[in-house]
C-alpha cells in the first residue's frame, strides 16, 4: 500500500504517515503502513497501529495541527475498538512509562 492509497482508505492515518515522512520519520511511517498491510482483520490492524502510535507518542508534538488532530482521530478509532486501552495508556502515562 502506498501513502496515497492509505490516505484514500484511512484519511487520518494517511495524513499522519505523510507528516511523519516530512519530519524525517520514514521508518515509523513505514511501520504504520506495514501494520496495515500485515493485519488480516480490522482488530489486528487497529491494535498494531495503536501500539505504534503509543510507542512513538512523543513525535506527535512535532506534527502540524491537522496531523495532530488526525493522530487523535486514529487513536479514537483504536479506543472504540479496544476501550480498555484508553485506561491502560492513561495509567502508563501517569506512572511514567
Amino acid at each position: 500500500m502506498t501513502d496515497k492509497e492509505l490516505q484514500a482508505w484511512w484519511p487520518d492515518l494517511g495524513l499522519v504517515v505523510i507528516e511523519l515522512r516530512h519530519n524525517q520519520q520514514a521508518a515509523i511511517a513505514d511501520t504504520l503502513i506495514d501494520a496495515v498491510n500485515a493485519g488480516c482483520c480490522s482488530s489486528e490492524i487497529l491494535g498494531e497501529v495503536g501500539a505504534v502510535l503509543h510507542r512513538n507518542r512523543g513525535l506527535r508534538s512535532r506534527l502540524s495541527n491537522p496531523a495532530i488532530a488526525a493522530w487523535r482521530a486514529v487513536l479514537s478509532d483504536v479506543y472504540r475498538a479496544f476501550p480498555g486501552l484508553r485506561l491502560r495508556h492513561w495509567f502508563m502515562k501517569l506512572i511514567g512509562r
